[in-house]
């Protein structure tokens, strides 16, 4: 009976994660519909607001303007107050932002779009830090690029969405109100996603006691183990129980910040171009609105389609070093196509082939690069960590697009700037080679190439893990004779 009960537990606990895995992935599901809903209509808003290239990129500098020093402040406040609590709080804003900004739509009123994009930019960076943390406390352990790979999926699936209905409902309607408060009424499905996901979290903390107590009762009979065991137990305890500090940021390792500069220089690349594509394919391959938008879902649902494959994988052969600099290369490739690449009437298709390599990359980014930060930082500064990164990636978002715009407006011809956009953000690509080039060779101790998820721990503790697993076999064989 007792056997019974446990495989009960386990099952159980299986299916709390999984539904954990959903409601987290569509907890972002309306924040991603809202942060692309200006790119699918990009065209539509730059001549219904009467606003230049330049002025519609600002709706995106200032999503990222805010974060370079609130992602900082929002993370250590998740960490402070706990990422329930945060989880509210900011899916409820990104709800409110979205609806300001979908009524200065409506009211052609720029200027009030732009104070709804600096809420939203606040509200949904935070939104995504808490995210990750929750991610990281249930699996941690449990196959975390598996996990993250997943949770990539649906808001990738949202972003197509996005990409292909709005440019569809303005076409329909004439307007730009209702593709924008169409994103309102996903914004709303996304915050009764996080009140779910606050329930089912509840039971975080007995779930993993339970399997930590599972882990420690098994060989009790070891006096050695046991020795082993609670001063691990302790270790960990300690780390789980100490508030995390604004001074510890000092103490992240030399690969935390190599990782930040990685991920800043690559998530811009990727978001930047992605918030002008529509616009680019429009003028420089003579797409029209609707067209553009079917092809701009590949990247998206490319994405979403692999992520789960890739993440499984990653977690299965390890090599992150190797995988980090295949991601950089991918973007460079991506962009050399973008710039390089001639579409005639009949041959539009070969304009998808840049766009299947740029969404094999953010796949390789949200596979690699984001899961290789949250082994190598600890739980109790997690939030603080990807504050940091959030800050960085916000610098990166603030000005990134406002270069791109300004380098397209002051050529000559609108198809040479385009083609120097891309130039503009391969070298950007080039730069994050280099640095994952200089992770490799720093790297010696291979601290990102384990391959069992479960012991992404430092090498005296993964020792006793090792004896622990050890003694754990003897004992159980020993029970059977």
């Amino acid at each position: 009976m007792g056997e019974q009960d446990q495989k009960l537990d386990k099952q159980k606990i299986k299916i709390t994660r999984f539904v954990i895995l959903i409601l987290s992935a569509l907890l972002l599901f309306g924040n991603n519909y809202a942060f692309d809903n200006p790119q699918a209509l990009q065209s539509q808003i730059m001549e219904e607001v009467h606003i230049s290239l330049t002025e519609f990129n600002y709706l995106y500098s200032f999503f990222s303007l805010p974060n370079i020093l609130l992602t900082l402040i929002g993370g250590y406040l998740i960490d402070r107050i706990g990422c329930r609590k945060s989880i509210i709080i900011f899916a409820s804003l990104v709800t409110i932002s979205q609806t300001i900004i979908a009524i200065g739509g409506k009211q052609k009123s720029f200027y009030m779009m732009l104070i709804g994009r600096v809420f939203l930019g606040i509200a949904s960076e935070n939104l995504i830090i808490s995210q990750n943390v929750i991610i990281t406390a249930w699996f941690k352990g449990h196959q975390l690029s598996t996990a993250s790979g997943c949770i990539v999926t649906l808001p990738e699936i949202a972003a197509a969405l996005n990409s292909y209905f709005s440019p569809m409902i303005y076409d329909y309607t004439g307007s730009i109100t209702y593709p924008l408060f169409t994103s309102v009424l996903i914004c709303i499905f996304s915050l009764f996603c996080a009140i779910l996901l606050l329930f089912f979290d509840k039971s975080r903390e007995s779930i993993l006691k339970q399997e930590k107590q599972e882990k420690s009762t098994i060989s009790s009979n070891e006096e050695q183990h046991d020795s082993l065991n609670d001063s691990q137990q302790i270790t960990q305890n300690t780390l789980h129980s100490e508030a995390p500090k604004l001074q510890e940021i000092r103490k992240f390792p030399i690969l935390y910040w190599y990782l930040t500069a990685i991920c800043t220089l690559c998530l811009g690349i990727y978001i930047s171009f992605m918030d002008d594509v529509s616009d680019y394919y429009q003028k420089k391959f003579q797409f029209k609105p609707v067209e553009a938008g079917t092809f701009i879902t590949i990247p998206y649902i490319f994405s979403a389609f692999l992520c789960p494959f890739i993440g499984y994988f990653i977690d299965k052969v390890g090599h992150r070093r190797f995988f980090l600099m295949i991601t950089s290369f991918l973007f460079i490739i991506a962009q050399i196509l973008f710039g390089s690449i001639q579409v005639g009437s009949d041959e539009k298709w070969i304009a998808a082939i840049p766009l299947f390599i740029q969404g094999l990359a953010f796949t390789m980014y949200s596979c690699v690069m984001i899961p290789c930060i949250q082994y190598i930082v600890d739980q109790q500064n997690m939030g603080t960590a990807f504050g940091i990164l959030g800050m960085f990636e916000s610098i990166a978002l603030s000005c990134f697009p406002i270069v791109a715009s300004q380098i397209v407006e002051f050529a000559d011809d609108l198809q040479i700037g385009y083609k120097n956009m891309s130039l503009f953000y391969s070298i950007l690509g080039l730069f994050s080679l280099f640095l994952c080039i200089n992770l490799y060779h720093y790297d010696q101790s291979n601290k990102l190439d384990f391959i069992d998820p479960n012991n992404p721990l430092p090498e005296e503790v993964r020792r006793m893990n090792e004896y622990s697993m050890i003694t754990e076999e003897k004992y159980s064989v020993s029970e059977e004779k």
